[in-house]
């Protein structure tokens, strides 16, 4: 009812939708086309134009250009947001969605070029001066344009028609002299062939081969709009420093599900925040600057999900910092940081594994301490897990049997001196040859023998605090541990011998690997308490967790050993092990398993785990379930093809 007098806000808002509503480039949501629908395709195609096997494959938001922009954007923008195709040492980003085109056929072209220009795309060390950055870009463009449309003469057609668009629809401004030869340098690249008619002095230092060098930008410059047909492969990343404090302890609550965004972030070390005395802020600041985070005790709000994942989709950059006040409402966001720097130092511990550097090509000696230990039959509250239901019962029985069929026969095995029953073809055969004068076989007996795999089975499993979230209805550990039980009695019903192990860390100085059933003991009332008693623990560091659990099963005398790994998401630790390097360490870790001659197998119910489970565990060596409800059924069939 008072919103009719509130003259403020209704200016502010058609002031905003009047200024903001000029964007650089044109918008067609009827040709829109959304990275969701065509994920799966690009992340195959990209491996397969050449793209690094580690690099995960996401969308971002968007980031602010500085390019020079029209009087009209001036009056509501200081930069202007765009999403930009880019790669890093982490991830391969893409726009979240496109809709560039009036037509969604070159919406979606456009999608499979920036896939395949990453992919070949170099990562180069940019020059601090912003023109020789631009003119680098420029030259890096074209040379990965042509290397593509020679390599593959199907992209040469798709990248014309796509330069054609563009041209028609990228705006044209007035510039001054050096930006004008740069945007002239863009359009030609573009196919403009009329674009260098009229060269400035930066063209004509360019056609003379003047060195890059010698071309620095003038007072005032501003990069060109950004060019939609062409990414960026950022070299190197600045690292934060490494954290020395300890986490706060982490409460048990779901952060809900993650919306797939790549947000970019930045780590600060904020030392006013827990400060307690009093300071007043100028109500007059302006508005935008509220945006950005500053270093002063405030409030921890706890507002709705939905209002604080609209808040942080409003922001360009997200700060994270400690605090030690809790807010019970949390979000789960893929965020875009700064890689931690490591620290190499050794740590003294009874049993430490060394992590793989990636960056560096070697590895950090005795750089995690591992913590083993025999699993406990009660909770942490000192009370026993709970039992299995009915139901639950019924499904682990079903799939028992199930893995009773994999048991190994008797076999009738002919041709023994002697046995258990006479062999009458073999008899006959042997009468016959002495009959004709030759020399008769004295191998007529058939025996019956048991058949053996010799099969030893370590299954190590992810009890991290993801899995306190739910799907479908059901919490992950409370799936998990359902799938333990099954495979714990399936594999007894089979005969293997067999060890189950947990793990969860905090950071490297923690990794606790937690034994529920060693190959010794067979499976008891005992190991059913300790898969209920199972609680969520910390973080994911899982390649320490995988070299000390393989190093127990090489020790094995079996002629067949096999290790499977059951996680429920990424390798991740709060400490510089997150992205590439989390997924390079274990992947390292399953190559120098599979160097001793272990077979490592590893099985997720990520929905997300396209991105980086091949990585980790290479072709044909891994199995995802899309649905985590389904995981127990699914063993049997997985554990059939393991042991053929």
């Amino acid at each position: 009812m008072s919103a009719w007098y509130e003259v403020e806000e209704h200016v502010g808002r058609w002031w905003h939708r009047w200024a903001a509503s000029a964007p650089s480039y044109p918008a067609h949501p009827d040709a829109e086309v959304r990275f969701e629908s065509l994920s799966d395709t690009l992340a195959v195609y990209f491996r397969a134009m050449g793209g690094g096997r580690s690099l995960a494959l996401v969308t971002a938001t968007a980031r602010d250009s500085t390019h020079r922009l029209t009087w009209r954007q001036r009056l509501g923008l200081a930069s202007e947001p765009i999403e930009r195709a880019r790669q890093d040492i982490e991830n391969a980003v893409l726009p979240s969605r496109l809709a560039l085109f009036p037509e969604s056929s070159l919406n979606r072209d456009l999608y499979f070029w920036l896939t395949a220009f990453l992919a070949g795309a170099r990562q180069l060390p940019w020059p601090t001066d912003p023109l020789q950055r631009d003119l680098l870009q420029i030259a890096e463009a074209a040379r990965v344009g042509e290397v593509l449309c020679e390599g593959f003469p199907g992209l040469a057609q798709r990248y014309r028609r796509l330069c054609s668009a563009l041209l028609e629809i990228r705006p044209v401004r007035p510039l001054p002299p050096t930006e004008a030869d740069v945007e002239a340098l863009i359009r030609h690249q573009l196919g403009q062939h009329d674009a260098l008619e009229s060269p400035g002095e930066l063209l004509r230092r360019i056609c003379a081969g003047k060195p890059l060098s010698t071309m620095c930008a003038p007072t005032g410059y501003r990069p060109p709009l950004p060019v939609p047909l062409w990414g960026r492969a950022l070299a190197g990343d600045a690292t934060s420093p490494p954290s020395s404090e300890s986490d706060p302890d982490t409460e048990e609550n779901d952060a809900g599900e993650s919306d797939a965004v790549m947000r970019t972030a930045e780590r600060r070390e904020l030392d006013q925040a827990e400060r307690d005395d009093p300071l007043m802020l100028n109500p007059f600041e302006k508005m935008l600057s509220w945006s950005e985070m500053v270093n002063v005790n405030r409030p921890v709000d706890d507002d709705e999900e939905e209002d604080a994942r609209r808040a942080a989709d409003q922001l360009d950059r997200i700060t994270l910092s400690k605090n030690e006040r809790k807010a019970s409402m949390r979000l789960k966001m893929e965020l875009e940081l700064a890689g931690t720097e490591v620290d190499a130092t050794p740590i003294d511990a009874p049993t430490t594994w060394p992590e793989w550097h990636y960056r560096k090509k070697r590895y950090l000696a005795d750089h995690c301490a591992v913590f083993a230990e025999t699993a406990p039959e009660v909770a942490p509250n000192g009370e026993p897990g709970a039992e299995p239901d009915a139901e639950t019962r019924r499904r682990i029985n079903r799939v028992r049997r199930q893995f009773e069929a994999l048991r190994p026969r008797r076999e009738l095995q002919h041709g023994h001196v002697d046995g258990d029953e006479i062999d009458l073809d073999a008899l006959v055969r042997s009468v016959a040859e002495g009959a004709a004068g030759g020399h008769p076989s004295e191998n007529v007996y058939m025996r019956w023998r048991d058949q053996a795999r010799d099969l030893a089975v370590a299954t190590l499993v992810d009890v991290s605090l993801s899995t306190d979230s739910w799907v479908e209805d059901r919490r992950v550990l409370d799936v998990e541990k359902e799938a333990l039980l099954a495979l714990a009695h399936g594999i007894q019903a089979c005969g293997d011998d067999q060890a189950i192990y947990t793990f969860t860390s905090r950071r490297r100085h923690r990794v606790d690997v937690r034994k529920i059933k060693a190959f010794e003991e067979p499976v008891t009332a005992a190991t059913e308490r300790r898969i209920a008693a199972l609680e969520p623990g910390l973080y994911t560091r899982m390649g320490a967790a995988i070299r000390h659990v393989a190093a127990e099963l090489a020790r094995r005398p079996n002629r067949h050993r096999l290790l499977l790994v059951l996680t429920d998401g990424k390798p991740n630790d709060t400490d510089h092990y997150e992205g590439r390097f989390a997924v390079e360490d274990t992947r390292m870790a399953v190559r120098e398993a599979r160097r001793e001659g272990l077979t490592v197998f590893g099985v997720t119910i990520d929905a997300e785990a396209r991105q980086y489970f091949p990585a980790i565990f290479g072709r044909a060596g891994y199995s995802i379930v899309t649905r985590p409800s389904g995981l127990a059924n699914a063993l049997p069939l997985l554990y059939r093809q393991l042991i053929r």
